[in-house]
């Protein structure tokens, strides 16, 4: 027997999966119900949401699929009815007894605090949020709970590829407080809830969605932007970044979490050795966006030479400054040369993701706001905490 949700055919099963997802309302989180939401999933799903009333939290859900309308598929104004949300704070424990959880079987684990700022509150959401969820699930009979970390948490200073059982690591040397609370996070997970599931998926860099482009966030695409604004950079072009779009890690994710047998517990969802790209690469690609040469396209040199007077002039609008603090911190990762092997998700039969440079025109095309209005999303202390 089938049931229409939203125009997709779905086969009802007494077995169904019972999802718990923490993070819907952030970018990750809604590509990821949004892609749930167009497989062959016949189960539920059970939304941890932040507001001051039910109908506020069913609204942040419905605003963040609306945000991943393709030709493909839409979203009608109201949720599905195998989508269920549950209202509460993430570091709460007042939602862990609620009856949406009784039967759930999966769960992914995506609310974090995301900003690359230095708020002491990053630490308490992202390592305080993983813990309480865990404890909530804990004696529940899960058949699988998926801690989505960042493969970022190999630091400043790592072999030029990264291997997924090299870290967490205390050696590490972490330029920013995410990615030391998202290390933090997985070795308290590991050490206090051997008892769960527990399989880690470690995005690289996502940015932008194959067909949407920079529509649904300009999350780190705006570091592109800048560098080309400003063509300047302080590192070699031969060096690679670590790009995937946000429809292929939601993919990733949803087959991470439903696979009948994994074989590994730590996996990167990353471009890997083949999917990654080289800054000259992006120069070549922007000069035939925007024409010029991708030859000197960018001058080489030290931070000192990056001025907020520079960033003003080829910026235009918004806080100069501001924005130069910003650039300075993106400016070191962008420096590090690193590719996340992914060996492991393709062998698990996760097909390889699009390179950056096949759809980075339409996050171009699509990126209509300000440089300085699609970084404050990623600056400012959000926490995506449901």
């Amino acid at each position: 027997m089938y049931r229409l949700v939203n125009g997709f055919s779905r086969k009802r099963s007494w077995s169904a999966p019972t999802v718990f997802l923490t993070g819907v309302t952030g970018f990750l989180g809604g590509a990821f119900l949004s892609d749930l939401l167009q497989s062959p999933f016949d189960g539920e799903v059970v939304c941890l949401v932040r507001a001051d009333d039910d109908d506020s939290a069913e609204e942040r859900v419905r605003r963040s699929l609306s945000r991943f309308k393709t030709s493909r598929f839409t979203t009608s104004y109201s949720l599905p009815r195998n989508v269920k949300v549950l209202r509460g704070d993430l570091l709460s424990d007042e939602w862990h007894d609620s009856r949406h959880l009784d039967n759930v079987t999966h769960v992914l684990h995506l609310a974090a605090s995301t900003s690359f700022g230095n708020s002491r509150a990053i630490r308490t959401t992202t390592v305080g949020g993983a813990l309480s969820v865990a404890k909530a699930m804990r004696g529940r009979g899960l058949e699988r709970f998926v801690y989505t970390g960042t493969a970022a948490i190999c630091g400043a200073s790592p072999n030029p590829v990264v291997h997924e059982d090299d870290f967490p690591s205390e050696r590490a040397t972490h330029l920013v407080a995410y990615t030391r609370s998202k290390a933090e996070a997985e070795r308290q997970l590991a050490e206090q809830f051997a008892d769960l599931p527990l399989v880690i998926a470690r995005p690289s860099i996502v940015v932008g969605h194959t067909e949407l482009g920079c529509k649904p966030s300009g999350s780190i695409f705006w570091v592109l932007r800048a560098v080309e604004a400003l063509r300047f950079i302080t590192w070699d072009l031969e060096n690679r970044i670590d790009v995937v779009p946000v429809d292929w890690a939601a993919s990733a994710l949803r087959h991470l979490l439903f696979a009948p047998r994994l074989k590994h517990q730590r996996y990167h969802v990353s471009a890997g050795k083949g999917g990654s790209v080289r800054w000259s690469e992006l120069a070549a690609e922007y000069a035939r966006l925007r024409g010029g040469t991708s030859e000197d396209r960018y001058e080489i040199g030290g931070m000192r030479q990056l001025t907020a007077k520079r960033v003003m002039e080829a910026a235009g609008d918004g806080h100069p400054r501001h924005l130069l603090h910003a650039l300075e911190l993106y400016y070191r990762f962008c420096s590090l040369d690193l590719v996340f092997d992914n060996c492991r998700l393709l062998k698990e039969g996760v097909a390889a993701p699009p390179k950056f440079t096949e759809y980075m025109r339409v996050c171009e095309e699509s990126s209509t706001a300000s440089i300085y209005d699609q970084m404050r999303t990623d600056l400012e202390p959000s926490l995506t905490l449901a």
